[in-house]
């Protein structure tokens, strides 16, 4: 049985980083802590990063709002390749420092009744972003996706708050020392804002004339950025007396959400993980929560599952060619057996029992010693190293037996394509016995194409074909 790594979420802001472990039944276990430079700086070893934490599966990076840029535009194509091009475009050319920028992104398609098409965009913004990304990657422990606690309260208050999606909404989380502002346009994220409160000498109406101060702020550049107003606002506060008095500061309706939930993250830890203490494992872990991912690391993920049928249907060919085979040696020990009885009652003429029995394990024989299709073929797939892509593969099995491949090469330089060229075709020689010479690159056809979306950007397609037996 193969063995489930554990699942890993690990959760950043400007000075820490935490890893943590989430057991089945939704509990969740503390691994290790580490300042953020520390591990940026690659003295992770030397801060004793765990062999637990090593061996995890890291499933989610949680990292402050503001890593996080996003966008609205107008645009009113529904075709991927499209989007994906007009975005990739849009941040290269507004990020040109970032090399990376048209790597981490996701886009949602926004419109409501009477209005035109909207395409909503999250990317990652900042550097640091990027950096803590390559350190997790160089550690073998690249985040599978990554949001923001501001994703997580967007998934929570689409389940809490009816027609969530077409209208502008706010939430304030108070806390005891400090406060987040959370703002949201057409039920998707639009900014947020972090507010610490000067030393508490047990007088809270100080802090509340703050809060309103800069709650009326954030409501002027909400009208900015929405070009409407908000229209619905929430608070999530241990304080029984905030909403009456920020009501009345704000003259608006303030409605309140919920307490935490009672397994909540920080629950059972020293320190206050501030804008996530609100959230249980499954708040993070749920598939409603928006969140981007590295492109090509989202790609080799959504083939998993493909690999993991073909490894099936591998397994289920290999169980019906062993039963072939015992079949097959079951029916030449019959043959055997009706040769030596045919030659007992036939004594008188032995040469033709003989003549008819030789062309029967002749026939038997060509049959066991021809290649067979499935075999061939999963001798053939692990010989394509990584960056290469299977189009096409097909055995002629008479009357000479000849394998034909068909494959894509996605590399971005010419000395990287005929690297991993020659390592195919070692591989290659190495699992099937060549007839004649072993196959060279000047058995390949090699075409150059252009990937579409990117044009400068070349794609290689290789075509050979050779002897096996």
């Amino acid at each position: 049985m193969i063995r489930r790594q554990p699942s890993l979420i690990s959760i950043a802001d400007e000075k820490t980083i935490d890893f943590l472990t989430v057991s089945a039944n939704g509990g969740h276990h503390l691994l290790a802590s580490l300042p953020l430079a520390d591990l940026l700086e690659g003295k992770d070893r030397e801060a004793g990063l765990p062999k637990s934490v090593m061996l995890s599966v890291n499933q989610l990076l949680v990292v402050p709002d503001y890593w996080v840029g996003n966008r609205f535009d107008a645009f009113q194509a529904r075709k991927h390749a499209l989007i994906a091009g007009f975005i990739e475009r849009k941040l290269k050319l507004e990020q040109p420092t970032l090399s990376d920028a048209g790597e981490f992104y996701t886009t949602t398609i926004v419109q409501t009744p009477g209005q035109p098409q909207q395409l909503y965009s999250c990317y990652l913004q900042e550097t640091i972003a990027y950096q803590l990304y390559r350190r997790l990657e160089a550690l073998g422990l690249p985040p599978h996706r990554i949001t923001t606690p501001a994703f997580v309260w967007q998934a929570k208050l689409t389940g809490q708050v009816d027609g969530f999606a077409h209208q502008g909404c706010g939430l304030i989380h108070l806390g005891e020392s400090d406060c987040h502002l959370y703002f949201f346009f057409l039920g998707q994220f639009l900014f947020s804002r972090h507010i610490l409160f000067p030393v508490d000498d047990g007088d809270r109406s100080q802090i509340y004339n703050l809060l309103n101060y800069e709650i009326n702020q954030s409501f002027h550049l909400y009208s900015q950025k929405a070009k409407r107003s908000v229209e619905s606002l929430y608070l999530l506060s241990a304080d029984s007396a905030a909403e009456g008095h920020l009501a009345g500061l704000l003259g608006r309706q303030i409605r309140k959400l919920p307490d935490s939930p009672p397994d909540a993250l920080m629950a059972d830890r020293g320190r206050d993980m501030t804008a996530c203490r609100n959230f249980s494992p499954s708040d993070l872990r749920h598939r409603s929560v928006p969140a981007l991912s590295h492109r090509p690391l989202q790609r080799a993920l959504a083939w998993r599952p493909v690999q993991w049928a073909g490894l099936a249907v591998g397994l289920v060919l290999a169980v019906l060619l062993a039963l072939q085979s015992g079949y097959l040696y079951h029916r030449s020990g019959l043959v055997g057996q009706q040769m030596r009885q045919l030659k007992a009652a036939a004594a008188e003429q032995p040469e033709e029992v003989f003549t008819s029995l030789s062309q029967a394990l002749d026939e038997i024989a060509g049959h066991l010693a021809r290649p067979l299709g499935s075999g061939t073929v999963m001798r053939a797939l692990p010989a394509m190293p990584q960056g290469m892509t299977l189009t096409r593969i097909s055995l002629q099995a008479t009357p000479i037996p000849q394998l034909k491949i068909d494959a894509t090469v996605d590399v971005d330089h010419p000395e990287r394509f005929k690297a991993l060229l020659r390592l195919f075709l070692d591989q290659l020689n190495q699992r099937f016995d060549v007839k004649g010479q072993p196959v060279s690159e000047k058995d390949v056809d090699i075409y150059l194409e252009r990937s579409y979306g990117d044009e400068k950007k070349p794609l290689y397609r290789i075509s050979l074909g050779f002897e096996v037996s």
